[in-house]
């Protein structure tokens, strides 16, 4: 919303700085001329008069025209988002490192030793495009084998959000991160903590032995390390997707959840490690 209003700011003082360029430089004109001995004097400044005049037909312009606002404000939008997925990019490749560490997440794959792209998911339970997208990523994670799947926790969206994520990285322990994580993402409705435990136990694992690793404090700090990460990335949303060769050669970042787009990036993360020396730190 804040960026909409910025868009369509933006695009009104565009619509008017013809009538602005024009005043502004009969005003520096005038006082130029002023400045000068009396016979340097050249009057270039516009009367009053004429400034009201060009006002009027600016704004009659626009009343008869006022597609070109709406061309402005698509303008700047269009704009805006292209030199936000390029900082988005950036920033991802900065923090790539971070992002791959197994330590913070959870990396599944079908080989991890022949894997030669990452897919990495920011995430939050409650939300609806990552529940969208769980099924996608699961298939992937089986079935091809020159991708890792790396799960990045990213609550946001809700309080109750928090546990879900400390209990789901507390399931890793026990061997049953994705089945736990699945059944979560196929739950409808909040998550409560009544709730996670309960899904937690339909899917054999030891709540108090979760618990027990929620404590110890390791959980909190990978899940903080994951907000720092998204702050690094100026990354506000979920999910969030970063297509990257392991080897660095390319980077990318896809906002919500857009399979085809996701698709075309992973496609070009393989094409870049085909090509690319490894990367070296």
């Amino acid at each position: 919303m804040n960026k909409t209003k910025i868009a369509i700011g933006a695009a009104l003082a565009g619509a008017f700085i013809l009538g602005a360029t024009v005043v502004g430089f009969s005003s520096a004109q005038q006082e130029e001329t002023q400045s000068k001995a009396p016979k340097e004097r050249v009057s270039t400044a516009f009367s009053e008069l004429e400034e009201d005049e060009i006002g009027k037909i600016v704004r009659a312009y626009l009343m008869e025209n006022p597609e070109v606002i709406i061309e402005a404000v698509n303008e700047y939008q269009a704009r805006l988002q292209i030199a936000e997925a390029e900082q988005a990019k950036q920033l991802a490749a900065k923090n790539l490192d971070r992002l791959l560490d197994p330590k913070t997440s959870f990396v599944a794959a079908k080989n991890i030793s022949k894997s030669k792209v990452a897919v990495i998911e920011l995430y939050d339970y409650h939300c609806g495009f990552c529940k969208r997208a769980t099924g996608m990523l699961n298939d992937m994670s089986k079935s091809d084998a020159s991708l890792q799947i790396i799960f990045r926790e990213l609550p946001i969206l809700r309080e109750e959000s928090d546990y879900a994520a400390e209990m789901s990285l507390a399931a890793r322990e026990q061997g049953k991160f994705q089945k736990f994580h699945m059944a979560m993402m196929q739950s409808s409705g909040v998550l409560t903590k009544d709730r996670v435990q309960d899904l937690a136990r339909k899917q054999g694992l030891n709540v108090e032995q979760m618990e027990q690793a929620i404590s110890a404090g390791e959980i909190g700090r990978a899940i903080s390390e994951n907000h720092d990460i998204a702050r690094q990335m100026a990354t506000d949303g979920t999910p969030t997707f970063i297509v990257a060769s392991l080897n660095g050669a390319y980077v990318d970042v896809v906002t919500g959840f857009r399979p085809e787009e996701l698709q075309e990036k992973i496609a070009a993360a393989k094409k870049a490690a085909d090509q690319a020396s490894p990367r070296t730190k």
